[in-house]
């Protein structure tokens, strides 16, 4: 994501320089702090779904059932 990979084809990379020790150190800690935010947000998400299924919430919005369907 965040990437434009146009016009390169399929299959081996390019090859490219060795990252800095400094750099590859700065890559990772985004990683890290990313995979973090993702946590979070499941944790987030989690926490609103759990209490809405068990109020059953698609019934008062006159779904039949807690499948997703269209009123």
């Amino acid at each position: 994501m965040g990437e434009d990979h146009e016009g390169q084809e399929h299959g081996a990379e390019p090859a490219r320089p060795p990252l800095t020790v400094a750099r590859a150190r700065e890559m990772t800690a985004g990683l890290r702090e990313a995979m973090g935010d993702v946590r979070r947000s499941v944790a987030v998400l989690a926490a609103r779904v759990r209490p809405a299924h068990a109020a059953r919430v698609w019934a008062s919005l006159g779904y039949g059932s807690s499948k997703v369907d269209n009123p």
